[in-house]
């Protein structure tokens, strides 16, 4: 890890590994090239290095469920609105069948990956 002084506060730059960088690359599918490879993995370790920054925020006595409470109160009323016609929502996708999205497979069959099922 390297320390650098960014806006007047240490900031504490984390490098992920090689395989750990490949082994998030092949569970996302990225293809990326070089470049883009180079600052993906720099873009990981800055938000690596921002959750560190944030696990130092001294939380104590701060409610944990705050959170419900910053909700809003009830719900919005359901109001019908006009959708989209066939060849509109068809624009919006460049894989549009048959009045459905199709997106590719990302998951194997339990066959090709060798295992039980």
């Amino acid at each position: 890890m390297n320390k650098i002084c960014r806006y007047d506060t240490l900031v504490t730059l984390i490098m992920i590994d090689d395989k750990t960088f490949e082994s998030i690359l092949s569970l996302c599918k990225f293809n990326l090239s070089a470049g883009e490879r180079e600052h993906f993995k720099k873009q990981i370790g800055d938000i690596l290095s921002y959750v560190e920054t944030l696990e130092e925020v001294d939380t104590l006595g701060v409610d944990p469920d705050l959170g419900k409470a910053l909700e809003p109160r009830g719900f919005r009323a359901d109001a019908q609105a006009d959708g989209l016609a066939g060849k509109e929502t068809a624009a919006l996708s460049p894989h549009f069948q048959e009045s459905f999205f199709t997106v590719p497979r990302i998951i194997e069959d339990m066959e090709d990956t060798g295992g039980e099922g």
